[in-house]
């Protein structure tokens, strides 16, 4: 595939993307009380909102990634949205709950296409250089964070991102349980994609 090929599918993924996340949050705000903060607490939300920002920066130079800090953070970008994906396709989906999507094209492009989409970018064109084995457990400290934060601010607020994440539903055991395998998926996913990016020898390339 060519350079120019590539950049224009990048930058057609964010765009769609970007447009459905401004459509979620503007017919969410019209249509019921959801808050900026509120919206942006979704996991969903956040992993499509950095997938975004790092289509675009590979759009404007394809081969950013040849710098091993920017190939762990777009690996991550690239667990964060397998992790929305396959939460959303497998069977724990009806016990994970939903982000509250009010469109259902909404809710297929950032859960099904940005997912397969990004996944299949990282497949065709991984990153030209070796990620360092400290790439497996960077990756899941911002999901183990944001579970954090939910939980902290739930209590506050009375409000749950994900239904798995409200103790009112099942208590802290239920919690802890789907939120262990959530991050286990996520872990899984990092295993795997690490592994895709150095199966072969590093490349070297200029931006």
């Amino acid at each position: 595939m060519s350079r120019t090929v590539l950049r224009s599918l990048r930058l057609a993924l964010a765009s769609l993307l970007a447009v459905a996340l401004v459509a979620q949050l503007a017919i969410g705000m019209s249509r019921s009380a959801l808050t900026v903060v509120g919206f942006f607490s979704s996991f969903t939300v956040l992993s499509n909102a950095l997938a975004v920002v790092l289509l675009i920066m590979l759009a404007a130079r394809p081969h950013r990634d040849a710098s091993p800090r920017f190939a762990v953070f777009r690996g991550a970008i690239t667990v964060y949205m397998g992790a929305t994906g396959l939460v959303y396709a497998l069977p724990i989906a009806p016990v994970a709950g939903d982000v509250g999507m009010s469109e259902p094209w909404i809710d297929w492009c950032i859960r099904v296409i940005g997912p397969i989409a990004i996944a299949l970018d990282w497949i065709a064109h991984p990153p030209p250089v070796k990620l360092p084995g400290a790439s497996l457990w960077i990756w899941p400290l911002f999901p183990a964070a944001y579970l954090g934060y939910s939980l902290i601010r739930g209590l506050f607020v009375d409000w749950y991102p994900y239904s798995f994440l409200d103790p009112a539903r099942g208590g802290y055991g239920t919690v802890a349980m789907w939120s262990g395998i959530v991050l286990v998926v996520i872990s899984s996913l990092g295993y795997a994609y690490h592994w895709w990016a150095n199966r072969r020898p590093a490349v070297t390339t200029t931006a």
